[in-house]
């Protein structure tokens, strides 16, 4: 099968396609079923799930918080690719073992 991925990171991604490996942009965001739906996607969704109330961008405070907003808020500032996971009592400030080890002994 082709690699139809491409490297753009959506904040958030279409669950449907995602399975097909497949990177495209969710346009709605289903309560019920916690997914994120593209355009073409949501169709099939509305035929199989009628009573289901999906969310436009329109109602964005409706989703749930983006996976990207999560990585920023738990990710450290200086090593992006490391968790926040410790809590400096003497500089008092979050950071990941590299900053601990490095600046925060």
């Amino acid at each position: 099968m082709a690699d139809n991925s491409s490297d753009v990171i959506y904040d958030y991604c279409c669950n449907a396609c995602e399975e097909d490996n497949v990177n495209i942009e969710a346009l709605f965001y289903c309560q019920q079923c916690s997914k994120g739906y593209c355009d073409k996607c949501i169709d099939n969704h509305k035929k199989l799930f009628k009573k289901h109330q999906p969310f436009g961008r329109e109602e964005l405070n409706k989703w749930p918080v983006a996976k990207a907003a999560i990585d920023l808020l738990l990710n450290c500032e200086q090593h992006p690719d490391h968790r926040i996971e410790l809590f400096c009592e003497d500089h008092k400030k979050l950071c990941c073992v590299l900053c601990h080890l490095h600046d925060h002994k």
